[in-house]
């Protein structure tokens, strides 16, 4: 399609929150529903680009809807002329909108790429078209037999899903102990195990007192285990371990990444909330050029087409709908297949987010437009 004289005419956002199948116990927190941000971005050629996140407790629903009106007018193609312009405009409070940019950003690269008739990940060079496949599983570990999380485990392994993420968080060492390392026996030569920690620590010692422990399980990363803006120590810890340290999927800026990139093994990555696509993708090139490898943070739909323009990229993480944690797939009108333990991209125009509006509505708890 000719893309002369397209501008964008309507910005729809709207906050939804859905109840969560079985809540998430992460320590003494108790998560019973999750809030995501939808935003849709309508041209005067008929294109539209969509885009999602989490709330996750921020205020990324009020930042947009401060932005939106914005929009209103703009070439949706000059993606980075928008972006530089509003952030030079708010330097001091750009910690506060870098999320709403990302999401901004994302629906525009998928107005990109739908004008193009293209998917996205041709749209970013091209590279493959499958990616590993990393399902998070074990929610509220500490709630469950072990054996019922072994089981969950099989399954997918029996899908030929053999990188799985599980999680551990608060102060009882020994119970997290027994826990990670009764997983790594069983699974032994069949699966990597990584483990998420939760930002669960703030000394080397204290760090230290599990990740020793679990040192020699073998394991594919342990992930977060301190903030991303501690990454001396996340440095630290990482030189008096032999299993790589992950973090990096609430890092805000490439400044933060390129501090970040020298004291980790696995940069984590999400263009829903770091800056968006092409912030990704230089996050990712970044890590490629210090020999590190990428996992992004959920959102599969989107970064499955990162992954498959980057090489650097090992798996893409993603929730699966039997543990009723993330039900985002009630947002979506499809969702990327899995055969043989990978990701199979999608070759329909755009970047992946296909939000069914209708159901946007039906569950909205907020909503706005700007025309």
């Amino acid at each position: 399609m000719t893309t002369a004289g397209i501008r964008i005419n309507r910005v729809e956002l709207a906050l939804c929150r859905l109840p969560l199948e079985k809540p998430v116990l992460l320590g003494s927190v108790r998560i019973e529903s999750r809030d995501y941000v939808c935003l849709r971005v309508v041209t005067n050629a008929g294109v539209e680009g969509f885009s999602i996140g989490y709330r996750s407790g921020s205020n990324l629903f009020e930042a947009v809807q401060m932005i939106a009106p914005r929009l209103i007018g703009r070439d949706p193609l000059m993606r980075q002329a928008f972006n530089l312009e509003f952030e030079a405009s708010h330097i001091p409070a750009r910690a506060g909108y870098v999320r709403a940019l990302s999401l901004i950003d994302v629906a525009l690269w998928d107005i990109a790429a739908k004008a193009a008739g293209i998917p996205l990940y041709v749209l970013l060079g091209g590279l493959r078209t499958e990616v590993p496949a990393m399902p998070v599983v074990g929610f509220s570990y500490a709630e469950r037999a072990i054996a019922e999380i072994e089981d969950e485990i099989e399954r997918h392994c029996g899908n030929d899903e053999t990188l799985l993420k599980v999680m551990i968080k608060g102060p009882d060492v020994a119970a997290n102990t027994r826990y990670i390392r009764a997983l790594a026996s069983r699974f032994a030569g069949k699966a990597n195990l990584a483990v998420e920690t939760h930002w669960s620590w703030r000394s080397i010692s204290e760090a230290l007192e599990t990740c020793r422990r679990i040192d020699d399980c073998n394991l594919a990363f342990i992930e977060d285990p301190f903030l991303p803006q501690q990454w001396r120590l996340a440095g630290e810890l990482r030189a008096k371990l032999k299993t790589p340290v992950a973090v990096g999927e609430d890092v805000l800026d490439p400044y933060g990444f390129l501090d970040l990139v020298q004291n980790v093994d696995v940069l984590r990555v999400d263009a829903t909330g770091s800056g968006g696509v092409m912030a990704a993708m230089n996050a990712i090139a970044l890590a490629a050029a210090h020999g590190r490898r990428v996992l992004p943070h959920v959102f599969p739909y989107l970064h499955l087409h990162i992954a498959c323009a980057q090489n650097a990229v090992m798996a893409v993480e993603y929730i699966p709908e039997h543990t009723g944690t993330d039900p985002i797939r009630k947002l979506l009108t499809e969702f990327p297949t899995i055969k043989r333990g990978k990701f199979q991209v999608s070759d329909q125009p755009g970047a992946g987010c296909a939000l069914q509006w209708t159901a946007v509505r039906e569950h909205a708890e907020s909503a706005c437009a700007f025309e």
